[in-house]
């Protein structure tokens, strides 16, 4: 599997795709202590908090994280948990340097496209501090920017465009219909390329609609696997379940994972 992998980014077919995942070893120091930014299940509690629950089961029992952040938006607007992420994610450039799993994203110079779902800009600094010209891509207008090195597409919206983040369930219900203009960047991208997803748990909220995707819109069967993903320790659960969707798995030691992901995609790039 790392033999067609290899050979996929020898030829530039290979796209990366980037989940929160990558952004928890960024690492950094804030008042005396070591921070990281907020994993999902920290949103949804952030979002509780700010409405009043001392504990999110309150409003866990009643609906789903995405409904909890539903009920936030139409409750408080998001402006106040997107402020609050914004300061969360606010990292230094030496820690994003110091990311390993960034330095080798940075070092898959074969890669010309990178997705993320991540709302944060440690990506795109990362390219650019490893001597990448980087061109970012949040809206459709984004697309007709001069060419760049690569580019960065921000599949579900970042800070700087608020409007166009994709965070609680309306948000996911409108993006469903794959009518979006960065869905159909997507499938253009997808056309004769496969993609790598990498920092992806399998409860992320985002693996189901882009697995999704992938397999509706995506995958050619007679064009071998149209994806693959970076997966720690695989039981025969997670194995059957990307396999149904004709998702190559590559297990990844859980002991050193982040040293276990960038060298990975250093093998790649050699």
């Amino acid at each position: 599997m790392l033999d067609e992998l290899r050979r996929l980014y020898a030829a530039g077919k290979l796209v990366p795709f980037v989940g929160a995942g990558a952004s928890k070893a960024v690492r950094w120091l804030r008042d005396g202590r070591e921070v990281t930014s907020p994993t999902w299940d920290e949103l949804v509690d952030r979002a509780a908090l700010l409405l009043g629950f001392e504990k999110p089961s309150f409003l866990l029992a009643r609906g789903t994280p995405l409904q909890v952040l539903e009920y936030f938006r139409l409750r408080n607007g998001l402006a106040p948990l997107t402020n609050w992420l914004v300061r969360e994610v606010d990292a230094p450039n030496s820690a994003i340097q110091a990311s390993v799993i960034h330095k080798a994203l940075a070092g898959l110079t074969g890669c010309p496209i990178f997705y993320t779902t991540n709302y944060d800009d440690y990506i795109e600094r990362a390219l650019g501090l490893f001597g990448r010209q980087c061109q970012v891509i949040v809206e459709e207008q984004d697309m007709g920017a001069p060419a760049a090195d690569c580019s960065v597409v921000k599949f579900h919206g970042d800070f700087n465009h608020p409007t166009e983040m994709v965070l609680s369930e309306s948000h996911y219900e409108n993006r469903l219909n794959f009518q979006n203009p960065l869905d159909l960047r997507l499938r253009s991208d997808m056309l004769g390329r496969t993609i790598l997803f990498i920092g992806y748990s399998f409860r992320d909220p985002n693996v189901a609609y882009l697995f999704h995707m992938v397999q509706k819109h995506l995958v050619n069967k007679n064009s071998g696997k149209r994806a693959y993903i970076l997966f720690p320790e695989p039981s025969d659960f997670e194995r059957k379940l990307f396999t149904a969707r004709d998702i190559g798995v590559l297990s990844i030691s859980r002991r050193d994972l982040e040293h276990g992901v960038a060298d990975l995609l250093s093998r790649l790039a050699s």
